[in-house]
């Protein structure tokens, strides 16, 4: 006897012992159905301590009381248990809002019409706004002129300082000038007297102009100003005088009226200019009141 490759020992191939081993007996029919038809295989039942609880969303805080269920799962309804709240408690019902109607459709016309209306609007604006912004910061800093009427010759008196005021007619100045039919020279002659401490504290010159009815107006030039540029040597009560000349239309020589606009500055003895520069800034009074010396 030979022996297999693996040390094992070589078999008849007739002989029982050389077959598979997964081989049915031989004693079994060839026509057996060895197919498992029982019922499945069962766990082992192990016995686990306690109760199961359905598992939910627990509530973490506040925490909740040992007597308060901590589900929060929500309990399926009912069929045929639901209850109707009385008809006061029931929120009345919005009727249904009826559909838009169809909209029209714009003509090609009507539609160029509006966009050209809606640009020329946007351009007028943008160009009216600036404008208006300019004029206001105009007249913030310039605001409408206060007129006080005062008749030639008589005194009144602003912010702590006398005024009055005369006109004449002078012949030309110039040497040697021949008569001009078109242009008649007036002298301009004005008188201040300061009233107080306050009124000798604004002692700087006034702005002077010459006008008639119509509104039209002339400058008057300063020839002479015998008011003290020092605060200090202002007296109060002393009248200091003021040379002015101008031009003016022969028609209009008798009728010219004399605009005085005082100045609104002050010039306090010690100040700083730090202090007068801030001073002239957060001032509320405004240069715009006007003396109008008339016939």
């Amino acid at each position: 006897m030979s022996e297999t490759p693996m040390g094992g020992d070589r078999h008849d191939p007739g002989s029982p012992d050389s077959r598979d081993w997964f081989a049915p007996p031989l004693d079994q029919p060839a026509d057996m159905d060895i197919t498992y038809t029982g019922p499945p295989p069962q766990p082992p039942s192990i016995p686990i301590p306690g109760t199961l609880r359905p598992v939910g969303d627990l509530r973490v805080w506040p925490a909740p009381s040992e007597e308060e269920n901590t589900l929060t799962v929500p309990f399926p309804a009912v069929p045929g248990t639901r209850v109707e709240l009385p008809a006061h408690y029931r929120r009345p019902s919005l009727p249904a809002s009826p559909p838009p109607p169809a909209r029209k459709q714009m003509s090609r016309g009507r539609r160029r019409v509006l966009l050209g209306s809606g640009a020329f609007l946007s351009v007028a604006a943008a160009i009216a706004f600036p404008a208006w912004f300019a004029f206001g910061v105009y007249q913030y800093g310039r605001p409408p002129d206060h007129i006080h009427t005062v008749q030639l010759g008589k005194a009144a008196t602003w912010q702590h300082v006398s005024w009055q005021v005369s006109a004449a007619r002078i012949p030309d100045p110039s040497p040697g000038a021949k008569p001009d039919p078109t242009r008649q020279w007036m002298k301009i002659t004005v008188t201040r007297t300061a009233l107080d401490a306050e009124g000798a504290i604004r002692h700087y010159a006034p702005e002077v102009e010459l006008t008639d009815k119509a509104g039209r107006t002339w400058v008057a030039q300063v020839l002479n100003d015998a008011t003290p540029f020092e605060t200090a040597e202002n007296k109060i009560g002393t009248p200091y005088r003021i040379d002015l000349m101008g031009v003016v239309p022969p028609s209009v020589a008798d009728q010219i009226a004399v605009l005085l606009r005082p100045s609104i500055s002050r010039d306090v003895p010690g100040e700083s200019g730090d202090a007068s520069m801030k001073e002239a800034v957060t001032t509320e009074e405004r240069d715009d009141q006007v003396l109008r010396f008339t016939r």
